[in-house]
Formats: C-alpha cells, structure tokens, sequence
C-alpha cells in the first residue's frame, strides 16, 4: 500500500514508519521544510521524503504521490511557545489543504476513494487551544468525507495518553519519569484525581495497522477510540513511576492546581477495536518497568 504519512518528525508518526518500513509498504513522508528527520536517518533512503507546506505544494504532494492513504499525525501541542496562529496551521489549515488537494484530485482524476486516517483527541474543545483546533478539524473531516463519500474516506482515530521510549521531553509522562529518574527532592503536582487511559506506543501502532487493513469495515465518515480501556489515576500513575524508579521525591499532590476545564476522566471504548481483533499487549507496569530501564 502507498502511504503518505505527514508529521514524521514526531513520536508517534516516526514509529508507524518504522512498523509500515518493515512490513515493505511503499511510504511517502510529508514534512515541514525546517522538520529534524533525525529519528529515521538510517531509512531516509529507503522512503519518500516531500517537503511542503503551502496548498499549492500540498496539492503537488497528493498528485506525485497518489496515495491509497494519508496517515495524518503532524501537530501542534502549543506547549513550546507557539502563537495561537502556529497551533491553528498545524492542527487545521494544513489537514484541510490535504483533504480539499485529495478531493480535487481523486475528482479530476475519476480515482476512488482515498482513505484518510486522523490523529484526533479524546479531549473537551475548551481544555486547550490545541483540543479546540483538534476536535474542529475532526468535524472539518468529518463533513467533508459526508458530503463527498466518493472521493474521501475520513476515519477519526480518538487517541488516549501514549507513552513509550523516545516521546518528547515536554509531555507530563516523559517529565514525571525524568523527575523520579533523576530524584529532584520535590516534585509539584496537582491532586491526580483525573482519571486516564494509558496506552504504550506498541499497541498505538498495532491499532493503526489494524484499522489500516480493515478500512472497509469503516464508514465513510467514522471514528473509533484507541486506548487500553483502562482508567487510572494520575496519583496511582506518578505513585507507580516514583515505586518503579526507587525514587525519593517527596510527590506534592496539590500543589498545582487543575486548569481550567480540566478534563477529569478520559478513557477509551476499546469495544470496537477489539471487535477487529486487536488488544492491548503491554500493561503500565510493564510498560513503563521497559521505559524506565531503557534510560529514555
């Protein structure tokens, strides 16, 4: 299968090239101009790479590549001084240039349908400029593969808390485990009453696969969640991290207090993933027991 998958840089989106790589699929990478590919060096020649990101250069991406599906990852979490502007081009302007290019062409073209797969969010519009422009841009997708069904399939994966070796420095995980790793004596936090679902890498990449190959059993405007199906709490989790580590930091829940809109329960219906066969294979302890010994 010819794949374009943009947001390679990432964690998420360098890991499914790197699963996809193995399984011999033909892969196309869509990147920013200034975007590191420093994660998949040792395949850069082994793959496509476009570089883009106006829509006229988008829509020259879609007709070279001509893909029988777009894996859309790319993002911005507004966590490293973005302007509201930078989170708006990443999480809506630059999806919706690729629908519209991918409708236009499969149009002019008479193709079929081109299976679009988003990275959506489980998170409430108003946590976050970056949920606000996530859950548009899923509704954004949403109507447009409704109102042309022919020409788009738009299936909108609800993704839960990832974790695993090599997530970005700047996610609560990653600095949590540097914290306990590195035994600051304190480490300020809310009270972790909120509720989420961890989901290691691993199994993130399988359920993208799974839902890859049965597309057909998809509508043409869907979405499904992707999570372990469990719920824990942040307390349990940074309690787990500090056992896990053999940490002294002293945890001081409460001392950070929960933004507002904070989301207090997220976690997957893993129903109907399970229905294609799939299930998650690495629990948190042994999850994060990996992570932890892996030193990244």
């Amino acid at each position: 299968m010819r794949i374009l998958l943009t947001g390679p840089s990432g964690f998420l989106g360098s890991a499914l090239v790197r699963f996809w790589a193995e399984r011999g699929h033909d892969l196309w990478l869509l990147a920013r101009p200034s975007s590191c590919l420093d994660r998949l060096e040792d395949l850069l020649a082994t793959v496509k790479v476009m570089r883009a990101s106006t829509p006229g250069e988008l829509a020259a991406v879609i007709r070279e590549a001509m893909p029988d599906a777009v894996v859309h990852t790319a993002c911005s979490y507004g966590r490293k001084g973005e302007s509201a502007l930078d989170v708006l081009d990443a999480n809506i302007r630059l999806g919706i240039s690729l629908l519209q290019a991918i409708m236009e062409h499969n149009s002019l073209e008479g193709l079929p349908p081109t299976l679009f797969l988003n990275t959506g969010t489980v998170l409430e519009p108003g946590v976050s400029l970056y949920s606000l422009s996530k859950t548009q841009f899923s509704a954004w997708g949403a109507a447009l593969a409704a109102s042309k069904p022919q020409r788009l399939k738009f299936i909108d994966i609800r993704l839960q808390q990832m974790y695993g070796p090599g997530d970005d420095d700047s996610k609560f995980i990653t600095h949590v485990i540097e914290a306990c790793r590195q035994n600051v004596p304190r480490l300020a936090l809310t009270m972790g009453e909120q509720l989420r679902d961890f989901i290691h890498i691993d199994d993130v990449i399988l359920a993208y696969d799974r839902i890859l190959e049965r597309q057909h059993e998809f509508a043409e405007s869907d979405a499904i969640d992707v999570g372990s199906g469990d719920a824990v709490s942040i307390r349990s989790f940074v309690e787990l991290v500090k056992q896990v580590t053999g940490a002294e930091t002293v945890l001081e829940f409460g001392a950070v207090a929960y933004r507002a809109k904070e989301a207090m329960l997220c976690v997957a219906d893993t129903r109907r993933l399970r229905s294609l066969d799939w299930h998650p294979t690495v629990p948190l302890t042994i999850g994060l027991r990996r992570l932890i010994d892996l030193g990244c």
